[in-house]
């Protein structure tokens, strides 16, 4: 009987893969282990980001690894064999009932997935509960863990069912995920758009892997697409290095008529109106989940390259998207929270902060730029004005401050035909340094968050970039005199 779920295949499926190395090594160098009839560690391996990363491409990738291993004859004698499924509720909606996940069909699948490839059947099929068919698909694939294979179990999508039915996530980690990781002989791969941080039993926070999915650089995006060097950087220009986005546009010019393998700068013509539908396509897949009184604010909040109350504040008031002399519980709760939920903005531990993912929120304020140019120009003034303000009030946070007056003065000053230009950066910083701290530890970390701050050397202009860094050198030598 054949499956009756079809997991997604994103992006499109005649695609080769573009191997992500560090993530097809972590499961491979567990799988080596299980392989050999040993434990393995960490066998809950969580990848987590954005929209349109790829992580159902790279599961995919993953199960296709899996049946290679078991076919070469090279797996010693516990030999890979691997069930995917896709929880994403409008791609495999029979798994639900309603906003429930329904578990007995999940639980089954994956038992059938397993079965075929150990050469069996499943057993008769029988009304139990829930609980029942749990115990026995822990104790068969414990066996064959045991035995002669080594289990792999993947779940796509997790954010739907910790959205619709968390309940239910909770009953999967006490009744599956918990009594098969804890013989550390079957692995687990997990995909959400949020870090998967909600397992709540011991036995299983204690084998988590979690590892974050970014976008690709420029050379990997080409090799996405298996595009002619001298085109690589018009595709990431838009692109961003963003895996759907960059698989939409390529679709597209191939579907035009083009060889982006051999195809030349002189050949390619991206018309506006392609992009702009491609983005409004993306974007709005982005927002899908996003309440309708939060649209305008979620994307304006991208407008930040990090988030807390006070510059959101900030902003809000100056574009009018909220009413002035609203608490930070608000800001904290309603808006910052609400994003944090639907996988829009990420806590940065180490900054003490929140942060839009930088592909998404390129991607989300280049349609603003499009959609209204004076608006746009408005926002990044508000948030040139609070940095300013704030670096004024606390000197000795440059790190902090100055990198995102630079950004919004790049910007502002790419749009500035559109308004009354800002003042010159040597300017700007002509007058800062009157006032600036005079010891050298402000600005040993400013010369290290320039260097690690790769988005402000693309938007910043040569002079400017050249002026900020010889400056605080400067500053660093003067004051360590």
């Amino acid at each position: 009987m054949s499956s009756l779920l079809q997991p997604r295949r994103t992006p499109e499926p005649e695609r080769p893969f573009i191997n992500r190395k560090p993530e097809i090594k972590l499961i491979i160098d567990k799988l080596k282990q299980g392989m050999l009839g040993k434990q393995m560690p960490s066998v809950v391996t969580c990848f987590w980001g954005a929209f349109g990363m790829g992580k159902s491409w790279l599961l995919i990738e993953l199960e296709r690894r899996c049946h290679e291993l078991s076919a070469s004859g090279k797996h010693n004698s516990h030999p890979p064999v691997v069930a995917r499924l896709d929880l994403n509720k409008q791609i495999v909606p029979v798994l639900w009932l309603g906003d429930q996940l329904n578990k007995e069909l999940l639980l089954r699948e994956l038992w059938k997935q397993l079965a075929k490839q150990m050469g069996t059947g499943l057993p008769e099929s029988e009304r139990i509960s829930a609980e029942a068919l749990a115990d026995a698909f822990v104790k068969q694939v414990s066996t064959w863990s045991a035995q002669s294979a080594t289990p792999v179990i993947m779940l796509d999508t997790v954010d739907d069912l910790l959205e619709l039915d968390e309940p239910a996530f909770g009953w999967l980690e006490e009744h599956l995920v918990e009594p098969l990781a804890m013989t550390d002989r079957v692995l687990f791969a997990f995909t959400s758009r949020g870090e998967l941080w909600n397992w709540k039993r011991f036995q299983v926070r204690r084998r988590v892997d979690l590892w974050r999915l970014a976008a690709f650089d420029a050379k990997t995006a080409g090799k996405q697409l298996d595009l002619n060097p001298e085109i690589i950087h018009i595709f990431y220009r838009h692109a961003f290095g963003h895996p759907l986005f960059t698989e939409y546009l390529g679709t597209a010019l191939e579907n035009q008529g083009l060889s982006l393998r051999s195809a030349k700068e002189d050949d390619l013509t991206i018309e506006a109106a392609l992009l702009e539908e491609i983005l409004n396509q993306v974007v709005q897949e982005i927002l899908k989940t996003v309440p309708e009184k939060l649209r305008t604010i979620s994307q304006y909040t991208n407008v930040l390259r990090w988030v807390s109350s006070e510059p959101l504040r900030f902003l809000a008031e100056k574009l009018e998207l909220v009413e002035p002399g609203r608490g930070d519980a608000f800001y904290l709760d309603s808006i910052i929270g609400e994003l944090q939920a639907h996988h829009l903005l990420y806590w940065n531990g180490g900054k003490n902060c929140y942060e839009p993912d930088p592909v998404l929120r390129r991607l989300i304020t280049s349609k603003l730029e499009l959609d209204n140019p004076q608006y746009f120009f408005k926002a990044h003034q508000a948030g040139f004005e609070f940095h300013q303000k704030h670096l004024a009030e606390y000197p000795q946070y440059l790190a902090r401050y100055i990198p995102e007056l630079a950004y919004h003065r790049a910007v502002l000053e790419r749009c500035s035909s559109l308004e009354e230009p800002a003042p010159a950066f040597a300017n700007w910083l002509e007058s800062f340094l009157k006032i600036a701290p005079r010891n050298p530890e402000p600005w040993e970390a400013l010369a290290k968050a320039l260097e690690q701050d790769h988005e402000l050397a693309e938007v910043l202009s040569l002079e400017d970039r050249s002026l900020l860094i010889s400056e605080t050198r400067n500053q660093i030598t003067k004051n360590t005199e």
